[in-house]
């Protein structure tokens, strides 16, 4: 899919000049797979501090408390940490397309 969008001079500028690339698009392209990788150390991160925490990977956390009832620590614990493993998942496939 093919979208045109006028970008002001001084944005177009801007990009070129920050990324370091010779065009707009190239530059757009190299910012949105920064934050992408931005994004990927922080649940990367995420993660880390969970499985440092219970001393195991998710899926071995989530078969664990399955059918268990929780405290709320480990209950938002558990919704965290599901979130980061999705959205690392996300992020992985979105930079592929980048």
């Amino acid at each position: 899919m093919n979208v045109t969008i006028k970008l002001p001079e001084k944005i177009k500028e801007e990009i070129i000049s920050i990324t370091e690339k010779s065009n707009v698009v190239d530059g757009i392209k190299d910012l949105l797979k920064q934050e992408l990788m931005r994004k990927k150390t922080k649940y990367l991160f995420m993660i880390k501090i969970f499985e440092n925490k219970y001393r195991i990977k998710f899926k071995e956390f989530e078969q664990k408390i399955k059918n268990k009832k929780m405290d709320y620590e480990t209950e938002k614990d558990y919704f965290e940490w599901d979130m980061a493993v999705t959205a690392l998942e996300d992020i992985k496939e979105e930079i592929k397309g980048v």
